[in-house]
Parts: structure tokens; C-alpha cells; sequence
């Protein structure tokens, strides 16, 4: 009997390489905003602005990025987001000649940070498709897992390595902008000549290997209808996931957006004990997000319910970070705060496995769209986040917004409740 051959894995590591550039370019700004807002003559409440507009842009955008990612398939989709956003990374590190503490600064980096926020809003949605197209369905939630491990991976060297570009190498945040940006340009260019949207589509894949992938998947012939959009809005599934991800969001988006801020500026930390803290929770999510798509996958062959294996490890996890978020403002050394921050991290991680490959059982042939949908609702809820956080800060207001943070979790955990992911949007003919 023929073997499988392993092209999928090719694409998993291809994606997942995708996923460590889209972390480092994205927490490449974050990692950099004290020296931006320095130069640039910004306060915390602007900065909480340019965090926001990037996240209400990041959530505009997911629905019709899954929408065309979902029609044309990932590799036109994935390629065009992955110059884009790079190009606009370019124009921000030009940023840097602007006239200082004026006008001008501000509004530029929030128009570039909108557009920035639009290009990225594709890519997770994006490989939720390349995940329903060429990976088993039962092991989905492993490979979505994966996918968010490097993600993390990307998200804690972010910190650590532009901090050491800007401070020891560059001497200033625009090359090493720049840097980052050509990374981008790079990745795309490759990605483009190798990858094809399915596995038929590629002639190093075998018909074992074929019939492996297309097993518990709809086919994609199916795909050419429209959403069915009044099944999609009265969807239990597509609320609970939406919902879950959007107090979550709430919360989390502080990890990605503002800790270097606050770190810095706040907890008055120096330059390299806020790089590697910031670093901290990312590296936890580093672990924490393959284990949760992997546990989740074997809680379903061990309960026999795929409904279970999703909910169980998502709700526990969205609680314990809940009370770690809550503790956070009362812990004081260096140490403690780097406890604190990786287990709020590692739990908030261990979800997103379960998550990502929810919308992928639910979805089926409009994953992208569902994976879109809730994405987009995280994006907003946190650019809510930023905007009242930039606030808060400025008035020092800190067991305030850990608290809020720490109620939103709650009510992420309790979401988990209404999703069943044995139901797909579209139900199979035969069910």
C-alpha cells in the first residue's frame, strides 16, 4: 500500500513560519512604541489611540478577508496581505523625519497604523483556510495549536530583538522598522512561488496523502455558494465563539498592545528588565498554544466528544487567567510580575487551539469567514480596551483595568458553554 507522503507538514511549517514573521513585524511597533512616543513628542493617551485604530481596523477587515480567502482560496489572499502590510511598515519607519511634538506625527502613524491593522486582519483567517484545506480533521486542533505556538515564538523575540536593534545596534527604532519590514517582502515572494491552495493542486503530493487530507472534509466544490448568512447570524456556535473571543480580546490585547508602556513607564522598569518582561508572556504562550490544541485533540478521543474536548480546555484555561489578570496590579518584584504575566499568557494560549480549530468544525467550507467573524470581535473589543486603558493609565488607575480584565475572562469561560462544535453552520447531507 502506498504511504502518504508528508506535504502538509511542508505547509504547516511554511504557515507557521508566517505566523512568527506576522508576531515580530506586529509586536516589531509595540516593542518600539516608548522610543516612537519619545522622539515623536506623543503622550499615553495618543499612544492608546495608534493601539486602537490598528485593532478596530484588524477587526473590520477579518470578515471580508475570510470572505475572499474562503472564494479565491489563501495564496492570493495570504500574498497580497503579507506585501501590503509590509509596505506600510516601510512608510511608518519614514515617520521618524516628521516634525516633532506636532500634529503631523500623530495623525500620520494613525492613518499608516489603520492601514497596517487592515492588511494584517487576513492572515489568521487565512491560514484557518489553509488548516481546513490540508490538514485531517482530526488533527486540527494540534495544527492551529502550532500555528499559535510560533506566533508566540515571534511575539517574544520581538521584544528582545528590536529592543537590542534600537538600543545597541541602530541606535533608533526607523532602521530597525525597516529591517522587519524587508523580512516581510522576502517571505511573500516565497510563499508565492511554492504554495497552492489545495493539495490536488500540488504534484508532490501522492493520492494517499490526498485521500489522508479529504477525509471528514467538505468538499470544495461545495464552496462556490454564498454564505448563508441567516444560518451564520443565528448561530449558538458563531455567538458563543464570537462572544468568548471578544471579552477575551478585551483582556489579552494588553499583553500584545500596551505591557512595554506600562512596564516601562508605570512599573518604571529599565530599558532591558521591560524587554525581556514583555518577552515573558509570550514565551509562555509559546507552550501553552500547542498544548491546548493538543490536549483538547486528545480529550476528544478520550471522552468521545468532540463537543467537550473544545470546551473543557477553553473555559478552564480563559478562567485561570482571569485570576491571573486580577493579581497582577499586586504583585511588586520583578520576579513575581514575571510569574504573573506567564501564567495570564499561558492560560489565555491555551484556549486559542480549541478556538481556531472550532471555527474550523463549525465552519467547514466558510471557515475563514467564522475564524474572520470572531477574530474581528476580539479585535474590537481590544481596541475598546486600549482606548479606556490609555485613559486609565494616565490616571493611574491600575487595579481598575485588571479587574475589568479579570471579569472578562469570566465571562469568555462561560461563553465556551454555548459552543458545539458536532454542529457545523452547514449541516452534512445524510445529518
Amino acid at each position: 500500500m502506498e504511504q502518504p507522503t508528508h506535504v502538509r507538514y511542508q505547509v504547516l511549517a511554511v504557515v507557521c513560519s508566517l505566523a512568527v514573521l506576522t508576531y515580530i513585524q506586529r509586536q516589531g511597533f509595540v516593542a518600539a512604541t516608548p522610543y516612537i512616543k519619545e522622539d515623536l513628542g506623543l503622550r499615553d493617551g495618543q499612544m492608546g489611540y495608534l493601539l486602537a485604530v490598528w485593532l478596530v481596523a484588524y477587526g473590520l477587515f477579518q470578515v471580508p478577508c475570510g470572505l475572499i480567502g474562503d472564494r479565491i482560496g489563501a495564496r492570493h489572499l495570504i500574498t497580497v496581505l503579507v506585501l501590503g502590510w509590509s509596505l506600510t511598515l516601510l512608510a511608518v519607519a519614514l515617520t521618524v523625519f516628521l516634525p516633532t511634538g506636532s500634529w503631523l506625527p500623530f495623525a500620520v502613524l494613525l492613518v499608516l497604523r489603520f492601514v497596517f491593522g487592515g492588511f494584517q486582519a487576513g492572515v489568521f483567517p487565512g491560514l484557518a483556510r489553509v488548516v481546513t484545506d490540508w490538514m485531517p480533521a482530526q488533527v486540527r486542533g494540534s495544527a492551529q495549536g502550532s500555528i499559535w505556538t510560533f506566533s508566540r515564538i515571534g511575539g517574544a523575540l520581538a521584544p528582545v530583538f528590536v529592543v537590542w536593534l534600537i538600543t545597541k545596534v541602530f541606535h533608533g527604532w526607523s532602521i530597525t522598522i525597516t529591517l522587519i519590514a524587508l523580512m516581510g517582502l522576502l517571505w511573500c515572494a516565497f510563499f508565492w512561488w511554492w504554495f497552492r491552495n489545495q493539495p490536488e493542486e500540488m504534484p508532490q503530493v501522492n493520492e494517499a496523502e490526498r485521500e489522508l487530507i479529504s477525509q471528514s472534509r467538505v468538499e470544495t466544490s461545495q464552496a462556490v455558494g454564498p454564505l448563508p448568512w441567516g444560518r451564520f447570524l443565528t448561530s449558538p456556535n458563531v455567538w458563543g465563539l464570537c462572544l468568548m473571543y471578544g471579552f477575551a480580546g478585551y483582556a489579552g490585547n494588553f499583553i500584545t498592545s500596551f505591557l512595554n508602556v506600562y512596564l516601562r513607564d508605570h512599573r518604571n522598569l529599565p530599558d532591558t528588565t521591560t524587554a525581556w518582561l514583555a518577552g515573558v508572556p509570550l514565551a509562555a504562550g509559546i507552550v501553552s498554544s500547542l498544548t491546548g490544541g493538543v490536549v483538547s485533540d486528545r480529550l476528544i478521543r478520550l471522552l468521545g466528544s468532540r463537543k467537550w474536548g473544545r470546551r473543557i480546555v477553553g473555559s478552564v484555561a480563559l478562567a485561570l487567567a482571569g485570576v491571573c489578570t486580577t493579581c497582577t496590579p499586586w504583585v511588586n518584584e520583578v520576579w513575581q510580575l514575571a510569574i504573573m504575566l506567564g501564567a495570564w499568557m499561558f492560560f489565555n494560549d491555551a484556549m486559542m487551539g480549541p478556538a481556531w480549530a472550532s471555527c474550523a468544525d463549525v465552519g467547514e467550507r466558510y471557515a475563514g469567514t467564522l475564524s474572520g467573524a470572531m477574530n474581528m470581535t476580539g479585535a474590537l473589543a481590544g481596541a475598546i480596551s486600549m482606548i479606556v486603558t490609555g485613559q486609565l493609565l494616565d490616571s493611574s488607575r491600575y487595579s481598575t483595568i485588571f479587574a475589568v480584565f479579570g471579569c472578562g475572562y469570566a465571562l469568555a469561560a462561560l461563553c465556551w458553554l454555548a459552543v458545539d462544535v458536532t454542529k457545523p453552520l452547514v449541516p452534512r447531507e445524510g445529518n
